[in-house]
């Protein structure tokens, strides 16, 4: 037998290193033979030797340019090295050769999805699954650009496929299921990926979040605890991620915390490697009527938390002394997004472009502030900062916590939210604005309305209106205990359907009242305001506070009751107050929460006048006008600059 056919039979059999030997001396005796070169290229991928096999490959292509198969298997290989940029030219050129081959289609689309080019990745991977319909990895990829690109539904069909050849994919079937709003489909692949794979703590954090959400508030405390257990102990592989957003409101703890968003910072700097670097920058010549160009980057600019509070903070800017540049990193068709893009003087959707081309079209722009608004949260994309395109970068607004992110030069945060004697356990530097760090335009008022909102009458009337999942036991209790303390009064409670069950079971085991307990739905805005406007008090959350929600209510002329938590989302609301000058409604723990909560129930003519001064505050503070934080982020992004010339030009 001569040593190719012997490699080949020991390659089959799995004895890895005598394979080796013979296919070296097949080689040697055949150098030009590119069926052997491919085979010990499988070979050496096989054994860990990916240097070595790339090298094989791209000597292979090189020499036949025609030969899809050595192509293909290079961009495979390129592609498990971190190497995208060089994988995608590869890819290309086996689809040059072979425009239907399944893996060639399969290397490119997914090299596409990690290049954060999930328009080009779709048709790609459609074609490679309707050629090879059990090619399980393609229906993976397939879901992550559906993903990537938020068609929830079909994304989760692509996964459930792959399921048939890889179970974990349950995962991500329930991380779209809890996207398009099914929490308890999204609980019951979350059970399934965690009986699968007990240890890992990303499958726990995100069951405890859509757990929350559903407000099965013991199981959430329970998982939560489980995952910061196993991250604290080191149980956790470091591929092990959790999704940074709950983990920065589910009260894992500071060193569970920072091993996950150090973890994600990896994975970050990671992508970022793996794409082609940007070119150097240029100067661009300066004069006296130069304006400074800041520019945003979100996934979120329309109907989102974000988008409401932004919807006229560009157009506020100054235009004498700033131009300002919108990146959207996904499509919005509402009238949120046509108000936000309006008041760009340029407005780029970036919804289908890769990461790198977005980082290069910023550098083009000549931005010299980059501000961006997501931070590691949903549709968000770190790896274009950390691809460092413009000289200052900072977070604001989308992640209100620690980022450990080295691309980022600080975290916009405000005094009344993060006091500077506070506690910060992050290697970001905290930036402070000279004002409430949430912007507003103009709200509607509201007007009382409790018969035509279907709300009792004549009885002091508590309400929250925050997100479900911001709600946790101890809150519940303290409620409870309110409505014991003042026997008049009732609790409108917004809760989504999904939660209900959940909520009143908690209410129930506090010894809440059911009879005057009312859970409430979603409203318009206009609505809302109305609504609001007929309650008399905002119990504000613990542990992940009011933000959007606090600014629309106050200004409704709802006063908001507060207790000042340990870190930055649980001060949202105590910051609103702060800001509005209206200290005392900003309680020091849970037990002055109660007793201040259930005085003003008892009282009245207090809750009428409180309403007055909140209407005053806001009037007087200018909490609605979107001029008081443009002129603020502007500040701040001029110090910045000055600084980084100083820096840059000291010797």
């Amino acid at each position: 037998m001569d040593d190719g056919s012997e490699a080949r039979r020991l390659h089959r059999a799995g004895d890895v290193e005598a394979a080796r030997t013979h296919y070296r001396r097949a080689l040697a005796a055949s150098p030009a033979d590119p069926t052997l070169r491919r085979d010990f290229a499988a070979l050496l991928l096989q054994a860990g030797h990916g240097e070595e096999a790339i090298t094989l490959l791209r000597d292979l292509s090189a020499a036949d340019a025609d030969d899809a198969q050595a192509a293909t298997m290079l961009a495979l290989a390129l592609r498990a090295h971190g190497n995208i940029a060089g994988g995608r030219e590869a890819a290309s050129r086996a689809l040059a050769a072979a425009p239907r081959d399944p893996l060639a289609l399969l290397a490119a689309g997914s090299l596409a999805v990690m290049a954060g080019d999930p328009g080009a990745a779709e048709p790609l991977l459609r074609t490679c699954v309707a050629a090879e319909p059990d090619l399980y990895e393609a229906w993976h990829w397939l879901g992550q650009a559906l993903h990537a690109r938020r068609q929830w539904g079909e994304a989760a069909a692509a996964y459930r496929r792959a399921m048939d050849g890889h179970p974990g994919e349950a995962m991500n079937v329930a991380i779209c299921a809890e996207r398009a709003g099914d929490a308890m489909v999204a609980r019951d692949f979350y059970l399934r990926a965690h009986a699968a794979a007990p240890g890992r703590a990303d499958i726990l954090v995100r069951l405890a979040q859509v757990e929350a959400l559903a407000c099965r508030l013991e199981d959430s405390r329970a998982h939560a605890a489980m995952a910061a257990q196993r991250l604290e102990a080191g149980a956790t592989r470091v591929d092990d991620v959790p999704e940074p957003f709950p983990m920065s409101w589910l009260g894992l703890g500071d060193a569970a915390t920072r091993i996950a968003l150090d973890r994600q910072a990896a994975r970050t700097l990671a992508r970022a490697r793996a794409l082609r670097p940007l070119p150097p920058p240029t100067s661009r010549p300066t004069t006296a009527r130069d304006r400074i160009r800041i520019g945003y980057l979100s996934a979120d600019f329309g109907k989102h938390a974000v988008g409401s509070l932004l919807r006229g903070h560009f157009a506020a800017h100054d235009r004498t002394r700033f131009e300002v540049h919108g990146y959207s990193l996904q499509r919005h068709d509402d009238g949120i997004a046509a108000d936000i893009r309006a008041g760009c003087d340029a407005f780029s959707d970036c919804s289908t472009m890769a990461s790198d081309a977005i980082a290069r079209q910023v550098r083009e722009d000549g931005i010299d502030v980059l501000i961006d608004l997501g931070g590691p949260t949903a549709g968000a994309r770190p790896e274009i900062l950390a691809l460092r395109p413009c000289a200052v970068q900072l977070g604001w607004l989308g992640f209100i916590h620690g980022q450990q992110a080295p691309w980022l030069d600080g975290i916009v945060l405000d005094r009344h939210v993060q006091p500077p004697d506070a506690a910060w356990p992050w290697s970001d530097e905290v930036l402070h604005l000279d004002t409430l760090m949430f912007p507003s335009g103009p709200m509607p008022a509201g007007r009382a309305d409790r018969a035509g909102l279907g709300l009792p009458a004549g009885v002091p009337l508590l309400a929250s209106f925050n997100n479900s999942y911001k709600l946790d036991d101890a809150l519940v209790a303290a409620w409870a205990r309110i409505l014991r303390m003042a026997p008049r009064a009732h609790l409108l409670v917004y809760l989504p359907e999904v939660a209900r069950e959940g909520f009143m079971a908690a209410w129930l085991r506090h010894g809440g009242d059911a009879a005057r307990l009312h859970p409430c739905g979603h409203l318009p805005a206009e609505r809302q305001a109305d609504r609001a406007a007929s309650c008399d008090l905002f119990l504000d959350a613990f542990r992940y506070q009011a933000g959007a929600t606090g600014i629309a209510a106050v200004a409704a002329g709802l006063p908001l009751l507060s207790r000042r938590g340990g870190h930055a989302l649980s001060r949202l609301g105590a910051g609103l107050n702060g800001f509005l000058g209206l200290d005392g409604l900003v309680c020091g723990d849970e037990e002055a929460y109660v007793s201040r909560a259930a005085e003003l129930a008892n009282d009245p003519a207090a809750l009428a006048a409180l309403r007055v001064r909140t209407s005053a505050a806001v009037a007087e503070r200018r909490l609605c006008d979107p001029r008081r934080v443009a002129s603020s982020i502007e500040a701040l992004a001029m110090r910045r600059l000055t600084m980084r010339r100083e820096t840059s030009a000291a010797p």
